[in-house]
């Protein structure tokens, strides 16, 4: 440690002597967060310090960084799929009301609205983990599918259509949050067997690369090498393509418009899991996609009601695809005002989607 100490005298003068004049920093509030910086920069025994803690809360307790909980064989879990408490359920109560207005409004604007309620990775693999699930965690699924029948949305059962397709291969990545590409593709079947849209193109995909991937939730476990788990999965790099090239005079000027819109998060923007390809094959049609890694799923559905496409009479579906984890997270609301036309609009019937009623398929 006193060698460790030694060596940031040369790079900590060095910042004092080149930087900004350190009692401006000081008096701008900056200098500890610059200093901080330099230091964490500089410092050779940071990272053999980090993988060291790591290391020893793996060996003696199987456990990583709050946040991650660690399975057998080398799967990883986010904390948050299994806890859930009275500021969960503020927000469920805020997010599902919030789900309930936006789909109006979209409904009033002449879109049919699917939504895609998305599983907890913890659903299909809770027994690789010995974690005990609080109840109403347990309980959130048929919570918020029964919230979507209640009020009139149709939805598609991805929890039915992963479990289906988990015995044939991985359906979530092992040490990552999302789901696979095998776990996209079965639900882009599921929804497009729901949507039953003729086909205008005929769209194929193709696996074009299988590249070693790192979770997400490696992040949580900065282990040395050889020590946790194996840090690589195998994950399958895919791209879709029409067969035929376009060539009806719409294309040739730039003027088409896709009738569906995927609105969503990672699941959706990520190109690892490549699901509006999955998509635009099982529905033999264009995608356009609002998705954001990151923001969760009230971000990008307020930036399709700010784009030109939530009013163009040709898009005429919106697949809202929202995990269930995130609907316990509060987010900045998609409607506002307490005068909203659509809060006294409570539909008695599901909505019908190509012959999709509110009760899931």
């Amino acid at each position: 440690m006193g060698a460790g100490l030694l060596s940031l005298l040369a790079p900590v003068g060095h910042f004092f002597m080149t930087g900004t004049a350190a009692w401006q920093q000081f008096r701008d509030g900056e200098l500890v967060r610059h200093l901080e910086k330099q230091v964490d920069e500089a410092f050779v025994l940071r990272q053999p310090s980090i993988a060291l803690w790591a290391d020893m809360n793996y060996l003696l307790f199987r456990a990583g960084r709050p946040g991650v909980l660690v399975g057998d064989n080398g799967w990883l879990f986010t904390r948050e799929e299994f806890y859930f408490d009275r500021h969960n359920e503020t927000a469920l109560e805020q997010n599902l009301q919030q789900i309930q207005l936006a789909t109006c409004d979209l409904q009033r604007r002449g879109k049919q609205v699917l939504m895609l309620p998305l599983p907890a990775k913890r659903r299909l693999y809770g027994q690789r983990v010995a974690t005990a699930v609080v109840p109403a965690m347990e309980a959130l699924y048929p919570r918020v599918t029964g919230a979507f029948a209640n009020d009139g949305l149709a939805w598609i059962n991805a929890l039915q259509i992963l479990e289906q397709a988990a015995p044939q291969q991985p359906v979530f990545m092992r040490t990552d949050t999302h789901w696979s590409p095998a776990g996209a593709s079965a639900v882009a079947a599921g929804v497009a067997a729901a949507l039953t849209l003729p086909g205008q193109h005929d769209y194929h995909t193709e696996e074009v690369a299988v590249q070693p991937y790192q979770g997400d939730l490696l992040r949580y476990l900065p282990t040395s090498t050889g020590i946790g788990p194996q840090r690589s999965e195998p994950l399958a790099r895919y791209q879709t393509a029409p067969r035929e090239v376009a060539d009806d005079a719409a294309a040739l000027l730039g003027d088409s418009m896709p009738a569906v819109a995927l609105v969503g998060t990672s699941y959706s923007a990520m190109d690892e899991w490549h699901f509006p390809g999955f998509l635009q094959q099982q529905l033999g049609q264009d995608v356009l996609v609002f998705a954001l890694e990151a923001k969760g799923p009230f971000q990008a559905f307020r930036e399709f009601l700010d784009s030109p496409a939530a009013n163009d009479p040709r898009v005429r579906y919106v697949i809202w695809e929202v995990p269930e984890r995130a609907l316990i997270q509060p987010m900045n609301a998609i409607v506002t005002g307490d005068n909203h036309a659509c809060l006294d609009h409570r539909r008695e019937s599901g909505s019908a989607v190509a012959g999709l009623g509110g009760t899931g398929r």
